[in-house]
């Protein structure tokens, strides 16, 4: 196996581990804010996967799709609602 090769499974192997802890802590996470952040890390991860695999064209469109249209309305629509205070 070449440097390269081995840089690419390093890299796949990182991101793999970042994939599965921001996943984790969305779903652990008691702040639905801290989720909605952690889900677009998921996204992100993902969409650096999909690029680091030769899947160019659906990488771009995890980050334009996923993270800009689906996390920002996810996060407009966790800021725009009301809480209650004590219970």
């Amino acid at each position: 196996m070449t440097f390269g090769e081995n840089f690419e499974m390093l890299v796949f192997a990182v991101l793999a581990i970042v994939l599965l802890f921001t996943a984790i802590m969305m779903i652990a996470s008691k702040e639905i804010v801290h989720s909605a952040l952690y889900l677009l890390a998921s996204f992100a991860a993902v969409a650096v996967i999909y690029i680091l695999t030769r899947a160019a064209f659906l990488g771009i469109v995890q980050i334009f799709v996923y993270i800009g249209a689906i996390g920002v309305l996810i996060l407009f629509a966790v800021m725009l609602t009301t809480r209650e205070v004590g219970g």
